[in-house]
């Protein structure tokens, strides 16, 4: 099976726990540093992500982080991990990643989602059990805008009147856009509205039979591993040494989904002590350059990934993480170029 070219990099949320806290400015300023670097050894994406009200500072607004991120780099492409449709208008969220991809010289794309914590919809004045209708009408507004249309526009949650944007993006037909989803309802979003799924690969085949459902080929079915199975990795010799120094973070993290998402259908995690998260969390990967780059092949056989996401856990140093992204730079990305 031939392989589409896969594009690596790390995913951000810029959360900023207490117990590892950093002065607001510093903080960002020292993750916008690390994803700068991160391109000079050879990462090729960045994926910014989005929730609102959390109060460690969980990354609010990942577009206006990307025009940071644009302005100091060459190549990398900017992407959003995820960015949650229904917090948008469709004529403000094309004119800014419009501006984006202008800026970027043609390196924008955004992956969307459709946010799932009442307190956030409750902020925003939105009922939460409208979430998919909203980002639908939002998908067919934006990518016609993108295309340069005057677009026209009677829906349930947006009326726009001969809506147009300057000014248009570099890339085109459009903006790629890639949106995620648990559910066949998602997938079938992805296929009638985006340009692929972004998601783990156990979930290809259900988009894949949502894409031939409308007549298009298999080609069409793009995909972006932006998992949990897969985002929780690093590649270091020393097993111990690495699970001590990054396993607190991931915890972090993946504690906190495990209670945001208790009462979901589509839970994938679930709270457990840290010592028990060390020993058996299945989403926490510590491999050997030589198991990654198994692993990593093992997941284009499943799927045609595009783009391989990683995390960067929260609170965790850049400083302390640089040694693994060198080490995987050095020792995995070369097999797959």
């Amino acid at each position: 099976m031939s392989h589409p070219p896969l594009r690596f990099g790390y995913g951000f949320d810029f959360r900023n726990p207490t117990e590892w806290f950093k002065p607001w400015h510093q903080f960002y300023s020292d993750l916008i540093d690390f994803i700068v670097w991160t391109e000079t050894l050879g990462f090729e994406g960045v994926w910014l992500a989005e929730h609102h009200g959390i109060e460690d500072g969980y990354l609010p607004s990942p577009l206006t982080v990307g025009t940071w991120i644009a302005a100091r780099t060459q190549k990398m492409r900017i992407d959003t991990g995820v960015a949650l449709a229904p917090f948008y208008h469709p004529v403000r969220l094309a004119e800014d990643l419009a501006v984006l991809d202008v800026l970027s010289n043609g390196r924008a794309g955004i992956s969307l989602g459709l946010g799932y914590l009442q307190f956030e919809a409750d902020a925003y004045g939105f009922d939460l059990s409208r979430r998919g209708k909203i980002a639908d009408e939002l998908l067919q507004i934006v990518v016609k805008l993108w295309e340069g249309e005057t677009v026209t526009f009677d829906g349930e949650f947006f009326q726009v009147k001969k809506a147009r944007i300057f000014p248009l993006p570099i890339q085109k037909p459009h903006i790629p856009i890639f949106v995620g989803g648990t559910t066949q309802k998602g997938f079938r979003r992805a296929a009638r509205y985006a340009d692929g799924f972004n998601g783990p690969v156990e979930y290809y085949p259900a988009y894949l039979e949502e894409v031939r459902a409308l007549g298009k080929p298999d080609s069409a079915a793009r995909i972006q591993s932006l998992s949990y199975s897969d985002m929780w990795m690093v590649v270091w010799d020393d097993r111990e040494e690495a699970l001590n120094e990054i396993a607190p973070h991931a915890y972090y993290q993946i504690n906190g989904y495990a209670e945001w998402q208790k009462d979901e259908d589509w839970a994938p995690f679930e709270q457990q002590s840290l010592e028990d998260f060390k020993k058996n969390d299945p989403n926490l990967k510590v491999f050997t350059s030589g198991q990654a780059i198994d692993y990593i092949r093992s997941r284009q056989e499943q799927a045609p990934i595009e783009s391989f996401c990683m995390q960067v856990p929260a609170g965790c140093s850049p400083e302390k993480y640089r040694k693994y992204a060198q080490k995987f730079a050095d020792e995995v990305i070369p097999a797959f170029r």
